[in-house]
Parts: C-alpha cells; structure tokens; sequence
C-alpha cells in the first residue's frame, strides 16, 4: 500500500512539473517589449499571421510592421519570422495594435472606422490595451473590413476551389516543380502566405461564439490539418498543401494567392471540360492548368478513353462519373471575342462558363487566354448543349521570324571570345551536314578561333517548342538568359556572332519585362506589347543587322529583350494583343516609347532634328483629356498647349508645377542634381571624342564671330579645356533642350540632340536625387534633356524632369492611365496623335 502511495505522490509531482513547465514556458513567450500581453483561453493570433493577412488589403507594409513591432525588412524578408515567431517566442496581437490596425486599413480604404467597430461581435474599444486578440475576433474585424468595401473594389473574393497538388509537368517552369504553388480546378495559386482557418468556420459562417469558449468537437476532425510540426517555425495556422489535396474547400483568394482556407466542403465536385489525357480501367489521367493528374474511379471504366475532352465529377477524391463530349467542328473564325466565337458555316456559338483552350501538338499545355485567331483554322472546337466547351490548336502560329544579334555582358559589343551553351531541354547541334544530340542540361564551349567554325555556322536547336538553349557565359540582370527559338554562332576576324532566331510573338514574351515592370498589370503590358511589336516590325524591315544575319540586337539601341526573364504576365499581354500594331495612314508607326515624362512629351524633330511626323507630336499631358470616363485622344489639343521655349516659362513649369499630370507621382518626374565644374569637365572629356566621331554635324566648335553672329564649324574635338559654364542655346516648344554651349578655355562647342546634351553631362560622379527623395548615382546620361540649370561658384545645379528622350509614350503614363480605367486602345490614342490599330498577320 505504502508502495502504491510512493508511486501516485511521484506522478503527481511529474503533473505537476509537467502544468509548470507549460505554463512557464507559455509565460515566457510573453511580448514584454511594451508590457506583457494578458493571454486568454482559446486560439490567439500571432503578429505574423496578422501580417499576412492585411498585407492582401494592399495596405502599406511599413505601416502594418512599425505597428506590430516588426522589422523594417520584414514585409521584404521572411526569415525576419524566425526571430519574431517561434515556439519560444510567441508574439501574439494586443487589443491596443488591433484597433491601430483598424484605423490604419480605414484610412487607406477610406473606410469609416466607427461603421466597422459598430459591426464586431466583440468589444475592441473596452479593456486592456495589452490583452491578446483571439483569432476568431481578428477574423471577424477582417470581414467586416471586406464588407465595408464598395462593391468591385475588394482585393480579396471567395472562390470555391478543388485542390489537384503541386504543379508537375516541366514545362511549366523550367524549375521543376514549384512547393509554394498549388494546382486547383480554377488555376494556379501560390500559398507562400496562405493560412488554414477551418475550424473556426461553420457551414460558411464564423463561429463567433468560440470566443473564450471550448471549441466545438468539430476541431478534433479537422486536428490533422492544424497539426504544427515539433522543431519546425510555429506554425500559425499555415496551410498545409498536403492535407488538402483532392478536396474542395472555400477559400480567400487575393489574385493568384491563398489568403486562407474556410471550409472543406463534402459535396460532390464538377471538374468541367478537363483534358482526360487516357482512362483504362479503375484509372484516369487528366490534364488540367498544365498538370497531370491521375485519379481512381469508383467504378471500372466500360471502356477505355484517350484524348478527348469531359467532365468528371469527383467525391472523396474518387471520380464517380465521366462525361465524354465528343462532339467536334471546325472551320475558318471569323470573330473570336470572351462571349462568343463565330465560326464559318456554323455562326456564333457561346462559351461555356469553364471554357478552355488546349495546345494539342508537340507538348501538350493549357492557354490562359483567348488564343483563338480569326481567319484561321488551326483550331477544332468541342461542342456541347450549343455552347463551345472547349478549344483545341492543332498546330502552331505561322508568325514571322525575328532575328536577333545578342551582344556580350553589359551589351558592350555584338562579338563574343568564347560562347558557353546548354539546352533546359534535349537540344541538337547541326554543324554543316552533322548533326548530333545533346541531353538536356549538357554543356558545350566555343572558341572565336575553333576550327570548327572557320568554313560553318553552328546551328543550335531545342527538341521540343518549350525548351530553351540558355547562354551560360552571358550575364544579364536576370541571370544566365535562356532563349526560345534556335541559336546561330558565325566567325568573324573580330569575334563569334551569336543569333536568335524565333517568332516575333515570342520575342515579345522577353521584351516586355525588360522594358516595363510586369507589376504595372494587363492593362498598361497590352500597350507595350502594341508599342513594341510595331517598333520591332519596322525594325525588322528595316535589316539594320542584314550584314551580321539578323534585324535588331537585344540592347537599348533596338528594345532590351530578355534582360529579365519572360513571364505568365507578359505572355499572356503578347497573346492577347496577337499580331497587332498601331497605323497611321495604313502604314505601321515606329512606336518610341520612353519611362517617365516631364509633363509635357517632345516631338520628334525636335529631338532627333528628324522630319515632322504628323503621330509624334509633343502635347502637355494634364489630365484634361478624361472627360465624363471618356478620352478625348491626343489629336484633340488644346488651343492654349503651352510654349516651353522661352527659359522662364519652362523654369516655372519645372520648378512649381501646377498642375497634375500622368506622370506627376513617379518618382522621376522631377529631380536635381548638383555637379562641380571639375566633375562635368571629366564627364565631357570621357565622351567628347566618341559623341563627334559618332556624327561630326551634332558637335560643332566656335570659330569665328561674322558681324556678331557666331560661327560654328565642325572640327574634331577632344577636349574643351577647363570647363567655365554651359548655357542654354536653343530649348524647344516642349521645353526639352536641343542645343546647349559648352564654354571651355579652349574651345567653346555647340552640342546638339538630347542624347549628346545628356552623355556629356552625366553626373559619374554625383548623386541624383528624385522627388521621393530617394536617390541614385553613376548614371551615365542625365535623366532627360527636360532641365534648367543654375550656377553657383564653381558648381551647376540642375532642375529637371523626366526621364528618357521624350518622345511617344510615356511608360509610367501608360501605368497611371491603365490604373484610372482607360483602354489601351485609348491610351495608345493619347500618346500617337491620329492613329488606328491594325494587323501585321
């Protein structure tokens, strides 16, 4: 008995040291930096998840981080979370931080924050500021923020979703499978950030009434799905892929984000007008957004299926029922439009609600857009119910090639010493009448003085449409560039020629993110995918490169193409502006385009000193031209378009802008830079002698004084002597200078164009500050020749605006019109006075 006795006191002091330890181990996770938190019973949210889930209400970052007491870096660098969530440290939301949060998201929402709290089914007003929120509270603020939003502008909807796993199929992404993205029946969603709140819902409903209450017995059928990993960060409700593939769950969704899990849903699932790649047995492969999916049937198949398009209902992951659609047209499209495609000798037949299109030769894959191209019939159409359910492409887009010089790291010179090469896919060498085989991943070397290439070219091909030969020696800022099409290596005395050859379409794929950020969205892309395929269709007739085998190069002196890698952004902006241009009298333009505008963009003459061009005419861009949501395009001018020519109208303009333009909350629309004498004197030198050998007319040296009228010949130049000031000569209507004085004390030089004015007086040496207030340095042109100047001693101040040439379109023009609604059909309309849209296929 005492035995017995011995052995229950034991056990006891084990509880109890077990309850002491958790409860010293809970207490010292305590957020003591302000005060300690006051814990409650129930689930608490943590300031991570807090984070994360208002960062998808487009709320500022900094202001969310600098209220919870995170890291400045936070929003930037994730592994800042090992030092604020760990299940040591927990750092769980105040009451006090709450309704900060509240006030901050009502004031970038314009929401009011009383209408908010009248609606919570708790109290935050009452009570310590340092008590902890419960997750079901905070969950219950962030959907009162969501309903208080006015219809359309949510960033966040809820989305009924059939969860199919990671993506596997490798032409995705040339990496491989993606862990932080999930396959469902609606598209790709990534879950970097997305949450599981399962348990705290209810037949769609928030359970409020958990609140400081014992969780309903549902919690312990969803347990397996909220199970935090021992070791592992603290988990805060993390989505856990693996726990939910093939279910059908509510979701929030913010874009192509999770934002968290509702609900697992136990009714049956319609997977409509899916690829079934083969069926056999108890067996099905389906493809569907790019991935093979293999699912058992709860029944044999009485048949075997293969190619074909259906639909699958699924329950418990098993399919109980196939649809096969095997109805099948074709024909010539006439028009094809998101509603309606109208298809020769059958009329206009409706899209089905989850229409798709498929890419049914070479590598199977599923288009995210209307590729349908009228006046073709590359495409067969699967028909059911009289509506279209689904569109299958036979065979590829006959586009014009485009050929492309790809210069050396920082695209110093077209010829290269050595070329280092491989395939992201299987790939073929073909020298002369040989040709071998290469896996993907192997690496070959070329020398400029290799035998090989003293009497051929070498031509190297991928096997298969998504494959890509990736120049390995090459540096761009995206890393090692990888290329579609075929690669050509030619000799010459100087060095290797290297050519991309592809279709223009996808060639665009590349330009557009190397020319505007793919963040400025589908809108302001479509521009420039507009932009750049009518500067590259001219470019390309115009053989430029005809002596090296190619039509461009990959740098600033054509369009930068594949500095940064191409993505489903820019991909999808190319094939949704297919083959279009803009035209001008039933000619295709030349489309300049440049970053940032000063508020007023230049004519073409007045830069280049080139012809008129009834299209690139400088205008004033005020926001005059959106009237009642419509634009008045930019033939429309206004009788009093400003004259900027004379120095104190444009100083004004620049300096106390008073009105607000497209341009006018970029960074670069204004900025100032202050130079020494001895530092433009050594930026003029640096350049001097390339500029006038470049084209002796555009730097001319003073030489004689005719009857008080200045003369200036042409003579080659290398230095100025000391520099002793720069004057204005000639600025034009658009205020843009096109003419300045360079005095020296031994020379005195009139330097013409905007490109020489900006290179002879880069600030190398100085720092350039923006209107943000940031700043940047060791820029080797100025920003624009949109500038006044002011000398102080021996140092020159300069005033300007703008960044680029000035002429055509301004990029972040484009982003600010695409964000206040206008088409890009309009857009391209302000920016090129007169024109239409055309087709060059």
């Amino acid at each position: 008995m005492k035995k017995k006795l011995m052995i229950m006191g034991v056990c006891i002091i084990v509880l109890l040291l077990f309850f002491a330890g958790n409860l010293f181990k809970r207490l010292s996770g305590r957020d003591t930096s302000d005060g300690s938190v006051i814990l409650r019973d129930g689930d608490m949210i943590t300031v991570n998840e807090t984070f994360d889930l208002l960062k998808f209400l487009g709320i500022d970052t900094n202001g969310i981080s600098e209220i919870l007491g995170l890291p400045k870096e936070y929003s930037e660098n994730k592994s800042k979370l090992k030092e604020v969530n760990t299940e040591d440290n927990i750092k769980y939301l105040k009451f006090g931080q709450c309704l900060s949060l509240l006030k901050l998201a009502a004031s970038e929402l314009g929401l009011e924050t009383d209408a908010i709290i009248h609606n919570l089914s708790f109290d935050l007003k009452s009570g310590p500021t340092n008590k902890a929120v419960l997750t079901v509270e905070f969950l219950n603020l962030y959907e009162c923020i969501l309903a208080e939003l006015p219809e359309g502008t949510s960033p966040i909807s809820e989305k009924k979703l059939f969860i199919l796993g990671n993506p596997n199929n490798p032409s995705l992404s040339e990496g491989g499978e993606d862990k932080n993205t999930m396959v469902t029946d609606q598209g790709n969603y990534s879950y970097l950030s997305g949450k599981n709140y399962e348990e705290f819902y209810e037949d769609g409903d928030l359970k409020i009434e958990t609140a400081d209450k014992t969780k309903s017995s549902q919690e312990n059928s969803n347990k397996k799905r909220k199970e935090k990993s021992s070791g592992e960060l603290f988990a805060d409700n993390v989505f856990q892929l693996e726990n939910y593939i093939d279910y059908s769950v509510t979701a929030l969704v913010s874009g192509s984000n999770l934002v968290y899990i509702k609900e697992v849903l136990e009714e049956e699932t319609l997977l409509s007008n899916v690829w079934i790649a083969q069926g056999k047995g108890d067996s099905v492969s389906v493809f569907l957004h790019n991935t093979y999916k293999d699912f058992s049937t709860k029944s044999p198949l009485s048949k075997e299926v293969t190619g074909c398009i259906g639909d699958l209902t699924m329950k418990d992951g098993k399919i109980v029922k196939i649809s096969i659609k095997p109805d099948k047209i074709e024909g010539k499209v006439l028009v094809a439009n998101k509603d309606f495609i109208e298809v020769q000798g059958y009329g206009k037949l409706p899209l089905h609600k989850n229409y798709k299109i498929y890419k049914i030769y070479d590598e199977l894959s599923m288009e995210l857009t209307n590729s349908i191209l009228v006046g073709y019939e590359a495409t067969d159409f699967i028909v059911a119910k009289g509506e279209i359910v689904a569109a299958l492409i036979t065979e590829p887009i006959k586009a014009q090639n485009i050929r492309v010089l790809l210069k050396t790291n920082k695209f110093s010179s077209i010829f290269h010493d050595e070329i280092v090469l491989s395939g992201t896919r299987d790939f073929t060498v073909t020298i002369g009448e040989k040709e071998v085989s290469y896996k993907a991943g192997s690496e070959l070397t070329f020398k400029k003085d290799d035998e090989v290439l003293k009497n051929n070219r070498i031509f190297i091909q991928p096997k298969s449409e998504n494959g890509k030969i990736q120049l390995l020696s090459l540096e761009r800022s995206g890393g090692k560039p990888a290329y579609r099409g075929s690669i050509e290596i030619s000799a010459r005395e100087e060095g290797m020629v290297v050519v991309n050859e592809l279709p223009l379409e996808e060639y665009l794929y590349a330009v557009l993110p190397s020319e505007m950020p793919t963040n400025y969205g589908l809108e302001a892309l479509k521009v420039q995918a507009i932009c750049a395929r009518s500067y590259a269709y001219n470019q390309l007739l115009a053989n430029s490169y005809g002596q090296y085998g190619a039509h461009v190069d990959d740098s600033i002196s054509y369009q930068v193409y594949n500095n940064i890698p191409e993505n489903d952004n820019t991909i999808l902006a190319v094939k949704d502006t297919y083959g279009k241009v803009i035209e001008y009298g039933g000619s295709v333009i030349t489309a300049y385009y440049f970053s940032t505008s000063s508020g007023h963009t230049a004519s073409i003459e007045e830069v280049w000193g080139s012809e008129k061009s009834e299209y690139l005419v400088g205008k004033i861009q005020n926001k005059y031209d959106v009237k009642d949501g419509k634009v008045i395009t930019a033939s429309t001018v206004k009788e009093n378009e400003p004259d900027f020519s004379t120095e104190e109208t444009f100083r004004n303009f620049i300096l106390d802008p008073k009105e607000a333009t497209y341009d006018s909350e970029f960074p670069w629309y204004r900025w100032k830079t202050t130079i020494s004498l001895s530092n433009l004197q050594k930026s003029i030198e640096k350049s001097l002698e390339s500029r006038y050998k470049a084209n002796p007319d555009l730097i001319q040296t003073l030489t004689d004084k005719d009857g008080g009228k200045e003369v200036f010949e042409s003579i080659p130049v290398s230095t100025i002597g000391e520099l002793k000031d720069i004057k204005v000569y000639k600025r034009e209507k658009s205020g843009i200078l096109s003419e300045i004085l360079l005095l020296g004390s031994k020379a005195t030089l009139k330097v013409s164009t905007e490109y020489n004015i900006r290179t002879l007086l880069a600030p190398l040496y100085d720092e350039i500050i923006r209107q943000d207030d940031s700043t940047t340095s060791g820029l080797t042109m100025l920003p624009s020749a949109f500038f006044v100047m002011d000398k102080d001693g021996q140092e020159i101040t300069f005033y300007g605006g703008g960044y680029g040439h000035g002429v055509g379109m301004s990029q972040n023009g484009v982003k600010a019109m695409a964000d206040a609604g206008i088409s890009y059909e309009e857009i391209l309309k302000h920016y090129y006075t007169g024109v239409g849209l055309g087709f060059i296929y």
